[in-house]
């Protein structure tokens, strides 16, 4: 008996002997998922100060999460995109205001610690004024495709790019197609000419840039002296220039196309139909007349969503990420769903809906230079949040961890996915395109 069992641990012996290399291998996997992923905990969250010019990096969220705060408290009248610009600092500093606090235009840690705290604080007041020349002047602007986005009535850099945008256009093609009714009018300063009867306020800047200034010719077009005739060509796929760009913009504000690139592509052409549908034209996909100049008037019904190829849910609560496709008036089609892994409690995925920036990288491998690993096929979502495959060491060893985690949090908050799945996304995931984060 004692033999036998002599035999029996010498047996054993030898076969560890043959998989040290496989331990080491294994032991040396783990150690750099350790170091990668050191500080995924649930731990509480810590704030860091954010300020004008910050932006989102790889899986971060602080940026977009604030943004997000802000909008629902109705004092960021943009969407969140993960950069800290000029928008989000006046934002802050209305805040402040608002709330007796120093105004600084700076996130501080404090600040976010009392927002996210669930403290009472002092929402933001309907600042539009439809008889400020501001609003009129960008409203109107709008409605022509010139500036995009809800109109606010202040005076921001928007309203000073929508200002030299149609300056441009008029000197550029516009005047050639369509002259100005002769005599030209004497230029008159701001504040002795009226809307119709009305009079104009001075509330626009004195020191502006020549390009950028509201103009008495801006004004004779906005208030209706000067006819601004909207329709000059018709518009079709493969078209592109000035007209394509002012059409996509319209349609951005009417929520139909998400995008404007001044190139009318397949999804474009996919908006206009929508339009087309909605607004009970012939759908030809062509901007024809007839549809620009119900495009360009307040009588264009609004879309209840964009219109692209897709739209996306990822659920944080069952970590499932759903697809669906859209048919030609809703995203009714369902194509499939995928498990996935989001970000953990002190990381979290940010919830809401944003419109995906599209495939980022350069191409199949996307490197996290902070975590100093790799992962395949990374489509941005919003800021720093990106969809990409489960996680690769420094030697694109495959993460066997994260693998294993995939169907439960475990992120810093991007979305991680299988291979196959995070390459679907980044090929059919184009810019623009729906994802909802829910729960």
């Amino acid at each position: 008996m004692l033999r036998r069992l002599l035999s029996i641990l010498m047996i054993l012996s030898l076969l560890c002997a043959e998989i040290p290399a496989v331990l080491a291998e294994t032991a040396n996997d783990t150690a750099i998922e350790e170091e990668a992923y050191a500080d995924e905990s649930d731990g509480n969250v810590t704030y860091r100060k954010l300020v004008r010019g910050d932006r989102d990096g790889d899986d971060s969220v602080a940026i977009v999460t604030l943004q997000n705060k802000l909008v629902e408290m109705g004092y960021l009248r943009d969407s969140a995109d993960g950069i800290f610009g000029q928008n989000t600092e006046k934002a802050i500093k209305e805040l402040q205001r608002s709330n007796n606090m120093e105004e600084t235009g700076e996130a501080s840690a404090e600040l976010q610690e009392l927002l996210f705290s669930g403290a009472e604080l002092i929402t933001a007041e309907n600042s539009t004024d439809p008889e400020s020349v501001s609003y009129r002047v960008e409203k109107t602007l709008d409605m022509w495709g010139f500036t995009s986005g809800v109109p606010t009535g202040v005076v921001n850099q928007k309203t000073d790019n929508g200002v030299a945008e149609f300056k441009r256009y008029l000197r550029s093609s516009y005047l050639t197609a369509h002259p100005t009714p002769a005599p030209s009018p004497t230029p008159e300063p701001i504040g002795s000419t009226g809307f119709g009867d009305a009079a104009i306020a001075v509330d626009v800047p004195i020191e502006k840039s020549a390009a950028d200034e509201v103009t008495q010719e801006v004004l004779d077009f906005v208030s209706g002296k000067y006819n601004f005739e909207v329709y000059t060509k018709t518009l079709s796929s493969g078209d592109e220039g000035d007209e394509v760009l002012r059409m996509q913009r319209r349609l951005y504000d009417l929520k139909y196309l998400a995008t404007a690139d001044g190139e009318f592509g397949a999804g474009t052409e996919r908006a206009l139909l929508y339009f087309q549908k909605k607004n009970g034209l012939n759908q030809s996909a062509v901007a024809d007349e007839a549809t620009q100049r119900l495009l360009f008037s307040e009588a264009a019904i609004e879309s209840e969503e964009f219109v692209n190829a897709y739209k996306i849910i990822i659920d944080v609560s069952d970590q499932r990420v759903y697809v669906y496709q859209w048919n030609g008036s809703n995203y009714d089609n369902y194509v499939g769903e995928m498990i996935c892994s989001t970000g953990l409690r002190a990381t979290p995925t940010p919830l809401g809906t944003y419109q995906a920036a599209g495939p980022t990288g350069t191409g199949e491998w996307y490197y996290f230079k902070e975590f100093e690993c790799y992962a395949k096929w990374a489509t941005r979502i919003v800021g720093g949040i990106l969809f990409h495959s489960v996680t690769y060491s420094r030697g694109k060893v495959r993460n066997q961890t994260a693998v294993r985690k995939l169907g439960r949090p475990a992120s810093h908050g991007c979305i991680r996915l299988k291979e196959d799945h995070a390459q679907w996304l980044y090929e059919n995931c184009t810019p623009g395109t729906t994802v909802i984060v829910r729960k």
